[in-house]
């Protein structure tokens, strides 16, 4: 049987959200594979506990075929719930502890925004200079130890300083494959039923995307966001939707209540406003999608448009909300076109599956042994 290791520096919560959702999910499907994992995952004292045992393991003669970790978006040492650094060195020693013994060691490196200046402006200034020179020294060591750093996509290796591009690989998120018991074309009479979930804030930008369907007859667009994202951001948008009644609606829901969305939906939206973050993000929203069989309408010049409209998932479109309005249109028009990429999203999305993922990591990482 192959055997892994597998690190995060926090605890892996089986019903994480977002990002927190990447960990479990991953650590599940390389288990679905058949894989003996041993996690080293935890808060400082319990990874403490699992590197010992982990140590054991091998001083015994125990074969690791390859590990694996997941970060967390903010430096590793301060990962505990009081960001104290009580445990400086153990993952280090984990690290050096792999290498000692020839597994081939992969992580995967969340984000780089904290080398944006959007960071600066969200965080005091002496905690921000803390909090770099801790990102940058925590990328020399990777740079060091590490045979693989993953990334949410190739296109992000060029901001992540210390490390070789060349043991750079791509990891997006995955999706979990969910059979929409509405899986039908749309008869005529019937509106363009359009779906998003995630937030609604200075990040994430859908002014166009508002202004753009509300002003479309025959279409309907069903945003569902946290409830505090949406009263801080209200005043902005109502006056976007208020010519366009019934074609816009803002609903609250998480996990299981997102399921009628999806089944009710046409097709999903990601029309964010572009940033050089968007060049080479991954949102796990996208994934979502794409697991639950559903064309993506994203914004020109994103990361996310490129892959959906390389593979055939889905459109791209202007942020702009004429060419929005243009474009949602043309498939309210044109209801054969949203099912032929439809179908196409049901027939490709196995391969964007967190089954996908682990196997991904566990063929390129086995081979370097």
């Amino acid at each position: 049987m192959t055997t892994m290791v597998f690190h995060a520096p926090y605890p892996v919560v089986e019903n994480g959200t977002g990002s927190a959702a990447r960990p479990p999910r991953l650590l599940r499907a390389f288990r679905e594979l058949g894989i003996e994992v041993l996690d080293v995952t935890g808060h400082g004292a319990e990874r403490a506990r699992k590197l010992r045992a982990l140590r054991r393991r091998l001083r015994a003669g125990q074969r690791i075929d390859f590990a694996y970790g997941e970060s967390s978006t903010m430096p590793t040492v301060l990962t505990e719930p009081h960001h104290l650094p009580t445990h400086p060195l153990v993952d280090l020693e984990l690290l050096r502890l792999l290498r000692a013994h020839g597994v081939p060691t992969g992580l995967f490196y969340r984000d780089v925004y904290w080398r944006f200046p959007a960071y600066d402006l969200s965080v005091p200034r002496l905690v921000g200079l803390g909090t770099k020179t801790l990102y940058h020294a925590e990328l020399q060591v990777m740079g060091r130890w590490l045979d693989r750093l993953y990334l949410p996509s190739a296109q992000m290796a060029a901001y992540v300083p210390h490390v070789d591009a060349a043991i750079t690989r791509a990891l997006p998120p995955g999706g979990v494959l969910t059979d929409l018991a509405a899986a039908h074309g749309r008869r005529p009479d019937e509106p363009l039923r359009i779906f998003y979930v995630g937030n609604v804030s200075d990040y994430y930008r859908m002014h166009a995307l508002f202004a753009g369907a509300a002003r479309v007859d025959g279409v309907e667009l069903t945003v569902c966001v946290p409830p505090e994202a949406w009263e801080a951001v209200r005043s902005e948008y109502e006056p976007l939707i208020a010519d366009g009644p019934g074609r816009v609606r803002v609903v609250h829901g998480r996990g299981a209540e997102l399921e009628p969305y999806f089944a009710a939906a046409d097709l999903c939206a990601l029309v964010v406003e572009p940033a050089e973050y968007r060049d080479f993000a991954a949102p796990i929203k996208l994934f979502e999608y794409i697991g639950h069989g559903l064309p993506v309408l994203a914004s020109a010049g994103t990361h996310a448009a490129d892959l959906v409209t390389s593979e055939g998932m889905g459109w791209s479109v202007d942020y702009d909300a004429d060419a929005v309005a243009a474009r949602l249109v043309a498939l309210r028009d044109d209801p054969a076109e949203v099912e032929r990429v439809r179908d196409a999203v049901r027939r490709g999305r196995e391969h964007h599956s967190w089954e996908a993922r682990a196997r991904q990591v566990a063929e390129d990482l086995s081979a370097l042994r």
